[in-house]
């Protein structure tokens, strides 16, 4: 995900237009503008995903006296 959203912040540099950069990237032209708002309020902490993945734990460890 980090490669396709770096792709679509670069072909933005370039001066490729919205729809042209959704049309490459195989993904909705919303989508390309929300990467490209994201960048400009985040900075490039917003190209690395957010979630880290797997379930959270479900035991406590025990308290050591």
């Amino acid at each position: 995900m980090t490669w396709r959203r770096a792709q679509m912040v670069l072909l933005s540099a370039q001066g490729m237009s919205v729809a042209k950069i959704a049309q490459v990237a195989f993904t909705s032209e919303d989508r390309v503008r929300d990467v490209i708002h994201n960048l400009n309020a985040d900075g490039f902490d917003s190209l690395y995903p957010k979630y880290k993945g797997g379930r959270a734990p479900t035991f406590t460890l025990p308290a050591t006296p």
